[in-house]
C-alpha cells in the first residue's frame, strides 16, 4: 500500500509480509489504506527534516488540510452534524417541479454550513465514504416518507453514491440491499429514490460489479442517473455497458453552450444520443432563462440549477398545492 503525501507523491509503502500467498478482500485493502494514512500523519508530525526537505510547504499543508478534513468528517458522523440540502429537479416542457437531488452539506459547531469541498478528503476514504453514504441514504429515505406522511407530492429524492458503497465486506449487506431495506422498511416505493452514480465510480476498479448491482436496482424499480457526463473518461462503449436510465449533463457544458458554438453542438449531441438509446436527460447547473430556453429548444427532459431553485434544507422548502 503505497505512503502518499498526495496522489502521485510517494514516500514509500508499506509491505505486509506473510508466509503464504491469499488474496486480499476489500475490507483488508480498506483496513491497509487506514493504516498508511496513518503513517504519512506520523511522518509529517516527526517533523523529519530529510523528508520536509524534498516536500514543498503547499503540499505538507494540502497533507494537513486533508487530515483536519477527515477529522471534522468523523466528528460529524458521530454528533450528527450531516444534513441534506435539496435542490428542485424541474421538467422543462411544463416547467412543474418533478423531484429534488439531496446534497451533502455539514453544520460545523459555530452554526456555519459548509459544503463538500470542506470534507472531501473524506469522500476519498473508503471507510469514511461508505458511512457518509449510509448517512445520506437514510436521511433521504427519512424525508422522503415525512414527506410522503404528510401528503406532500415531492416527486422524488436523487441521492448519489460512492464507489466504496458498492464494494462487498463480509458480514454487510450490499448497496442494493442496504437500499432495497431502508425503503422497505419505510413503506417507500423505488419510484420515490433515485440513485446518481458519477463517471468515476462507474469506471472504477469495481465497474464490473457496479454494473451488476445497478441492473438489480433498476430491475427493483429505481431510476439510475449516469452523473456529470462529460467530465469524465467515459466513451460511447460505456453508454451500452451500464445499467442506467437518465444522462445528467454537467453543468460546465449547460454555462458555455449559450456563447459557444462548441459547447452548443456537444449538449446537442448528448441530447439526441441519449434519447436515441431510449434515455432520459437531466441539464445541469441551469442559472439563466436563455440556457432554459435552449435547452428546452432542443428536447431537453429536466433540468435543476439556480434558475429554479438553490439547494435549502426541507424547512425551506414550500409546497403549493395544484
Amino acid at each position: 500500500m503505497p505512503l502518499e503525501i498526495e496522489p502521485g507523491l510517494r514516500l514509500g509503502s508499506i509491505c505486509v509480509l506473510d508466509r503464504v500467498p491469499r488474496r486480499l478482500g476489500a475490507d483488508v485493502r480498506g483496513l491497509l489504506d487506514r493504516l498508511a494514512r496513518c503513517a504519512v500523519e506520523r511522518l509529517l508530525q516527526s517533523e523529519d527534516r530529510y523528508l520536509l526537505s524534498r516536500i514543498d510547504s503547499g503540499r505538507v499543508g494540502r497533507a494537513n488540510a486533508d487530515k483536519a478534513a477527515l477529522a471534522l468528517a468523523e466528528e460529524a458522523l458521530a454528533q450528527g452534524f450531516f444534513l441534506l440540502h435539496y435542490q428542485p429537479k424541474i421538467a422543462l416542457d411544463t416547467r412543474r417541479r418533478v423531484g429534488f437531488e439531496a446534497l451533502l452539506r455539514l453544520k460545523k459547531p459555530d452554526g456555519s454550513v459548509v459544503g463538500p469541498s470542506a470534507f472531501s478528503a473524506a469522500l476519498d476514504d473508503p471507510i469514511l465514504s461508505r458511512h457518509i453514504g449510509s448517512h445520506v441514504l437514510q436521511s433521504a429515505v427519512a424525508q422522503a416518507k415525512a414527506w410522503e406522511t404528510a401528503g406532500v407530492d415531492f416527486g422524488h429524492i436523487a441521492i448519489n453514491v460512492s464507489s466504496s458503497q458498492f464494494i462487498e465486506l463480509p458480514g454487510r449487506p450490499c448497496l442494493v440491499e442496504e437500499i432495497l431495506g431502508a425503503t422497505r422498511s419505510a413503506g417507500l416505493s423505488p419510484r420515490r429514490i433515485q440513485i446518481e452514480v458519477t463517471e468515476g465510480v462507474m469506471l472504477s476498479e469495481q465497474g464490473g460489479d457496479i454494473g451488476t448491482q445497478l441492473e438489480a436496482l433498476r430491475a427493483a424499480g429505481f431510476i439510475v442517473a449516469f452523473d456529470d457526463f462529460g467530465t469524465g473518461f467515459a466513451s460511447l462503449v460505456h453508454l451500452k455497458e451500464f445499467a442506467y436510465d437518465q444522462i445528467k449533463i454537467d453543468g460546465s457544458f449547460v454555462r458555455a453552450m449559450t456563447g459557444s458554438t462548441a459547447d452548443h453542438t456537444i449538449v446537442k449531441a448528448i441530447i439526441d444520443m441519449a434519447k436515441a438509446l431510449g434515455k432520459q436527460v437531466v441539464a445541469e447547473g441551469v442559472e439563466t432563462v436563455t440556457e432554459f430556453h435552449a435547452l428546452r429548444e432542443l428536447g431537453c427532459h429536466y433540468g435543476q440549477g439556480f434558475l429554479f431553485g438553490r439547494p435549502v434544507g426541507a424547512s425551506d422548502i414550500r409546497f403549493f398545492p395544484d
